[in-house]
């Protein structure tokens, strides 16, 4: 068992590999008064093209989501709530982009609530009627998405961005997606990447590790776990333009709602670590957009905007960045944020702020099971792995450092997407 030591955190991750090929991540709390488990398949709804022993593949957009949904029948008369309600844990389950994620939230029996998650994601009961039943839910869970105004934006803005990326669709699929979907697909998407050598294992709490250990070992060894078939994704090349420049949305919304976002090709911030670009990004935009930052100050003092909230992502080769607002004055609002977006700014004093409370929110992530469970499942998808020494990076950003991210930030490739009932 290897012991990875959070430098400046005080706290360990316990990590061991199972003999079924598992990895397995701890984090143990002895004050911690429940515990969080999660089981995460690295695959998600932009892997629906993959090699098999040569041999290409395709599967209908939202199949990741689809199996997501009906992983939680057991059996023809049983359902995964049926083994969780009895230990009184709460389970749930969600898929993203890269990929699914099986969750359980208890106060006691570890033991048998992680058995219990073992046995029902690793138990390929697929039939027919399940798919055929499960259509209609989905579709429906479609079409409510499709209501939801922020969904909307969202989707609008991804379409306007991407021209090839499968980040471009619904990550639900659409409803013609999911009546293509069967039984075959199913079974397919199941025995190329349920594997525990494609999956891994969060358990965070009051736990004890070696335990957690041999839980795991002896539940999977019970399993007739099939040879890894190691599946690999195709990779799409994403040219660099985006689609749309300007998006109008006709919909009834109380206020109108944009979203303007950058697309700049991940090689401009070359000899810069993933980990420290997204660190400056997101002091960058949370030093211009923030809940402290002038900017929006202003906005809402002057009743321009009701909502404003900045992100960015690091994809394969594409920085995207974004700001969201809400607005009764969205042609005003608009011209704001793109101005700010061409004339960022960031001083010394700022910068030692933003670092200091980004290391004490930080720090508070390791007071929550939830959040730690979090927090190691976006470093292992994002990064690869756990990442030893967060506190350690941000202490070490300099302003030139972040003056430099900021310099190589352009608009050239920019997209706003408006949505108002007069659009």
């Amino acid at each position: 068992m290897e012991i990875i030591k959070l430098k400046g955190l005080d706290e360990n991750i316990y990590y061991i590999t199972s003999k079924k090929g598992l990895p397995i991540y701890i984090w143990k709390n002895e004050y911690a008064k429940s515990f969080y488990l999660s089981l995460n398949v690295k695959y998600g709804s932009i892997h629906t093209e993959f090699m098999i022993k040569n041999k290409k593949y395709k599967v209908p957009n939202g199949i990741a989501h689809f199996m997501e949904h009906i992983k939680f029948n057991v059996d023809k008369d049983t359902t995964a709530n049926d083994l969780f309600d009895p230990l009184g844990s709460d389970i749930n389950a969600f898929t993203t982009f890269r990929y699914t994620s099986y969750l359980v939230y208890g106060t006691g029996k570890v033991k048998e609530n992680l058995d219990n998650l073992l046995d029902y994601v690793y138990n390929p009961y697929f039939t027919k009627d399940i798919i055929k039943k499960e259509k209609g839910i989905i579709a429906s869970e479609i079409n409510m998405g499709k209501d939801q105004p922020f969904n909307t934006l969202y989707t609008e803005f991804n379409k306007a961005l991407y021209q090839k990326d499968k980040f471009k669709y619904l990550i639900t699929g659409e409803i013609e997606d999911i009546k293509n979907i069967d039984l075959e697909d199913i079974e397919l998407v199941y025995e190329a990447f349920y594997h525990p050598k494609n999956m891994f294992l969060v358990v965070t709490g009051n736990v004890n590790p070696y335990e957690i250990e041999q839980i795991v070992n002896k539940n999977l060894d019970s399993k007739d776990i099939k040879e890894y078939l190691n599946p690999e994704i195709i990779k799409i090349k994403e040219p660099k333009g985006v689609v749309k420049k300007v998006v109008n949305i006709n919909k009834e919304v109380e206020v109108a709602k944009a979203k303007i976002g950058l697309k700049i090709e991940r090689k401009v911030f070359k000899n810069i670590e993933k980990i420290k670009l997204s660190i400056i990004l997101g002091i960058i935009l949370a030093s211009n957009f923030g809940d402290t930052s002038d900017l929006k100050e202003e906005l809402l003092e002057e009743g321009i905007v009701t909502y404003i909230n900045a992100s960015r992502t690091i994809q394969d080769d594409y920085v995207i960045i974004d700001v969201t607002i809400e607005s009764k004055y969205i042609e005003e609002a608009i011209k704001r944020i793109v101005d700010a977006l061409n004339n960022l700014k960031i001083d010394e004093e700022e910068l030692k702020r933003k670092i200091n409370s980004s290391i004490a929110a930080l720090v508070g992530n390791y007071e929550s099971c939830e959040s730690v469970n979090d927090l190691l499942q976006s470093y292992i998808i994002m990064y690869g792995d756990v990442i030893p020494n967060v506190k350690e990076v941000y202490e070490d950003i300099t302003l030139d450092d972040v003056l430099k991210v900021m310099g190589l930030i352009n608009t050239k490739e920019m997209v706003v997407v408006k949505m108002d009932k007069e659009s």
